[in-house]
């Protein structure tokens, strides 16, 4: 399937879900539901999207219009640096379209106002909810961002030698995956040292690589468009405590079982309670102390979660993470991340050659 192909096929799909809820118009404000649409990236406040019946608006900053005018010829664009809601006030009313939405859970306070006091409805989020399943395209970007990722692990582990600084390591993980066609981290770095391993969120320091301390990397990158992200754990030294070795294994465990019980029709609830049941039995529920994963697309935190609470029914074409973890304060901690697509038949992992 072509670019434009691509392109015409999901904003046919959008469509189709306004005319179910009766709308004939729908404005798109969100940046990052603007590159689904469009596989074109604007800076947030950049730019609105007025999709209607017949018609796909752009209004955005003049110096977008040329460019804009080659790569989508069947859009139209109007050049406007500022005033841009306003105007698309303006164009649904001289359009006459008489019911038009905006998703209001993206949208600011000054925004959503002004659309409501227009006569705009709340909308579903149709777009989050087309970015939930995959396309072969976009599992094929994702694929390749997080080879990315596991090639940069593959790199950066013999490098992580005594004296190397947290900051260090994070800096040559993201070097790396510039060098190999990223545009940015997916996320701030993770890399953390000893007991800061024991942190699930640590903020990266200047502490420096003892021997024999827990190494915990977690990380990311945005390759066309779309996130990866990967965690590995280990022991740096020769003297692993036996301890450390049994919860590696353990959460080894968990991740390998949750990634065994994906699969179309499989609730997210189902899958995290798999890899949660592996690390209680093992006495070690309690230093769990988060989800088993979330959805990653074109954000790192999308839907569906993998996720004690979550309602939702994995699909194929779903995209999430597995990422069990053992935290012990003040001693270590032990997380395995792998990011993983939904098949037909199960999961299969995305973060490796």
């Amino acid at each position: 399937m072509s670019f434009q192909q691509r392109i015409v096929q999901k904003i046919e799909t959008v469509k189709q879900l306004m005319q179910k809820d009766g709308l004939d118009g729908l404005i798109i404000t969100n940046s990052i539901d603007q590159f689904y649409l469009l596989d074109f990236y604007f800076y947030p406040g950049e730019a609105v999207l007025l999709l209607s019946g017949t018609d796909l608006l752009c209004i955005t900053r003049q110096l977008y219009v040329e460019p804009l005018k080659q790569r989508f010829p069947f859009m139209r664009i109007d050049g406007q640096d500022k005033g841009m809601n306003a105007a698309v006030v303006a164009e649904s009313a001289r359009m006459g379209l008489a019911r038009v939405g905006f998703d209001a859970e993206k949208e600011n306070y000054m925004a959503g106002s002004l659309f409501k006091t227009a006569g705009f409805v709340e909308a579903a989020g149709y777009i989050s909810l087309l970015r939930q399943v995959k396309d072969e395209h976009e599992v094929a970007v994702l694929r390749e961002s997080n080879r990315i990722a596991f090639e940069t692990y593959e790199y950066v582990k013999p490098l992580i030698k005594e004296g190397v600084t947290e900051f260090e390591v994070a800096a040559e993980i993201e070097r790396f995956m510039r060098m190999k066609g990223a545009s940015a981290p997916s996320f701030s770095t993770i890399v953390a040292f000893g007991e800061n391993a024991a942190n699930p969120h640590h903020v990266t320091s200047f502490k420096k690589l003892q021997n024999n301390e827990a190494v915990l990397i977690d990380y990311g990158c945005i390759y066309n468009g779309y996130c990866s992200d990967i965690t590995r754990s280990w022991w740096y030294g020769d003297q692993e405590p036996e301890e450390y070795t049994k919860i590696w294994n353990i959460v080894d465990k968990a991740r390998r079982t949750g990634i065994a019980t994906q699969a179309p029709g499989v609730s997210a609830q189902k899958v995290d309670a798999a890899a949660r049941a592996i690390i209680t039995a093992a006495g070690y529920g309690e230093y769990f102390t988060h989800r088993l994963g979330h959805g990653v697309g074109l954000e790192i935190h999308e839907e569906p979660n993998n996720d004690q609470t979550s309602q939702a029914i994995l699909k194929k074409g779903n995209v999430l993470t597995v990422e069990p973890g053992i935290y012990l304060t003040g001693k270590f901690g032990v997380r395995l991340e792998d990011t993983t697509v939904i098949t037909e038949t199960g999961a299969d992992i995305l973060t490796r050659k």
